[in-house]
């Protein structure tokens, strides 16, 4: 199809994305819009042709699913960075989504490590390039996937973004350092191929997302869990330079990332030191060891890895994040932050009410005498100090002290430390507090828990009926009421601002003031929006003591 240029009025048709809507062109005027329409037929993508089709949720927008960014990791690509798409002949269904990664998870999808997809959805109309959402999903970077029904892009794309989610590799799989894979890489790294992965789909988005209407110079990274600490590594990075313009991170898991590649480290040691442990578990070692390794199967290598895992929240046992590799993460991520080594993009972060009630009820934690022992093992230096701020003298006070520690220390300190760092850069940021309690069976008993909301970014609520996916055991059905969806409403609408012009503010939105250190300013995202200040900065005054005299103890 041939291009139409009629004085200061022109209609596109790209022959394998966009169907032109000769209707909405109809003769030309001085200042009709310019109207592209994706279609039914197939479009190009590195590696071939593929045909997605109408969201089953809304026929207004297309999905395109498992889409291939990079090679099958497979075999001797097991532990490299990921290489580029094979190509294909013919054309490819993406109208259903690709094997998970490798986990442990009793979830009925199919698993593979052949699992590097990614999963688009872009409005079937458009009138200029819109700005892009890239979902990095959660999980402790042991498990999840892109492709979860909690995260179906279909309501931010409805509402005027195109939405990539993606798979990247996991757990032993995805952050396995060991001294052989080092050594064979020129640049003497191993463990964060996971990170590599989410360089790889970035880079696949900066050449193909203008087929789905997206622009490729306006790219959010957004995620939640380990996709915030993902979200705040990337930020890291001189591979993702460029390739990404914005970012929003939510509740930011970061344990582990700060554990050197090699070397000596207070608490569970080096990332190689690990890798050694788990070949060891499988009987491997020598100068065959990396052949060795890559010739396992994936049930045994994940066997292996499963076997001195620690305890939650611990300095022990294999404990799966990031390492200080000296090529993408350069140097220590907590100095790099201080110093202001991040990529300098507008930014959002923030955290739910209560973070730590969804992880501690399976850590047995019930009893005054059980807290103290907690804190005093986790944190000898600060206990003191943490056992008076969380004042535990019965039962159920502990059981909040518990939930209230493990907010401040894993999820508040990070949070707060994004924040504050990224304050002094040109660039802006803006904080949040999600404390509305989902009518939800988890709500009910966890409040406004860790990935509460989620549903709500996404705006994938569903009303209660038979919801038989649960990633990662969460559900989008509850009893939802308006002012459930009117929320999910403002809030993707933030979150859709802030993707296409850098900041969350509209006319039409309660005001978002941003986060600076003298005003220490946030927005509540509750029954009310509304904005306070000083959001855990007490707690996460102690995670910084706590970090900087783990550094001192070096």
């Amino acid at each position: 199809m041939s291009t139409v240029r009629l004085a200061s009025y022109h209609c596109l048709g790209f022959a394998v994305s966009f169907a032109l809507v000769v209707a909405a062109c109809g003769p030309p005027t001085a200042d009709a819009p310019t109207v592209y329409r994706l279609s039914t037929d197939p479009v190009a993508v590195t590696g071939g042709d593929v045909q997605g089709g109408p969201s089953e949720k809304n026929t207004e927008v297309f999905a395109y699913k498992g889409l291939p960014f990079a090679a099958p990791p497979i075999g001797d690509l097991r532990w490299r960075p990921p290489e580029p798409v094979v190509g294909w002949n013919g054309i490819r269904d993406a109208t259903k989504t690709g094997a998970v990664c490798v986990q442990n998870s009793g979830q009925a999808v199919m698993q593979d490590e052949d699992c590097l997809f990614l999963n688009v959805w872009a409005p079937v109309e458009r009138t200029e390039a819109l700005p892009v959402m890239f979902w990095i999903h959660g999980g402790g970077y042991t498990g999840g996937s892109g492709s979860s029904a909690i995260y179906d892009g279909t309501p931010l794309a409805a509402d005027a973004a195109v939405v990539v989610t993606i798979n990247y590799r996991l757990n032993v799989f995805g952050f396995m350092a060991h001294p052989a894979l080092s050594g064979e890489s020129p640049h003497g790294a191993s463990g964060n191929y996971g990170l590599m992965d989410m360089v790889a789909a970035l880079e696949w988005v900066r050449d193909n997302i203008a087929t789905f209407g997206g622009d490729p110079n306006r790219v959010t990274i957004f995620g939640e869990s380990a996709g915030g600490g993902a979200v705040m590594s990337v930020m890291l990075m001189p591979q993702s330079a460029g390739l990404f313009h914005r970012a929003i991170a939510q509740s930011n898991y970061v344990q582990g990332w700060e554990r050197p590649l090699s070397g000596d480290y207070p608490g569970w040691g080096s990332a190689e030191t690990q890798g050694v442990r788990i070949a060891t578990a499988l009987g491997l070692e020598g100068d065959e060891v990396l052949a060795d390794m890559r010739a396992a199967s994936s049930a045994a290598v994940l066997e292996a890895s499963n076997a001195d895992a620690g305890r939650s929240f611990r300095r022990e046992g294999n404990t799966w994040a990031p390492n200080v590799d000296g090529w993408t993460i350069p140097d220590d991520p907590f100095e790099m932050y201080a110093s202001g080594r991040q990529h300098n993009v507008p930014l959002i972060t923030g955290m739910t009410g209560n973070e730590g009630s969804l992880f501690t009820r399976g850590m047995g934690i019930d009893t005054v005498e059980a807290f103290e022992t907690h804190v005093r093992e986790a944190y000898p230096e600060l206990a003191d100090r943490l056992l008076a701020l969380y004042d535990a003298s019965s039962p159920d006070t502990a059981k909040a002290g518990i939930d209230h520690l493990i907010h401040d220390m894993v999820f508040a300190g990070p949070v707060r430390a994004h924040a504050e760092t990224h304050s002094v850069m040109t660039s802006p940021v803006w904080l949040y507090h999600f404390t509305h309690v989902p009518p939800t069976a988890w709500g009910e008993t966890l409040g406004a828990h860790h990935a509460a909301e989620l549903v709500y970014v996404f705006g994938t609520l569903t009303r209660n009926d038979d919801d038989a996916e649960r990633p990662l055991g969460l559900s989008s059905a509850g009893d939802f009421t308006d002012a459930d969806f009117g929320l999910s409403e403002t809030m993707r609408a933030y979150w859709l601002q802030f993707a296409a012009t850098g900041d969350p503010n509209r006319d039409d939105l309660p005001a978002w003031p941003r986060f600076t250190l003298t005003e220490n300013e946030h927005v509540e995202l509750g029954s009310m929006v509304v904005s306070g200040t000083g959001l855990h900065e007490e707690g996460a005054t102690l995670w910084h003591a706590f970090e900087t005299g783990l550094r001192t103890d070096e």
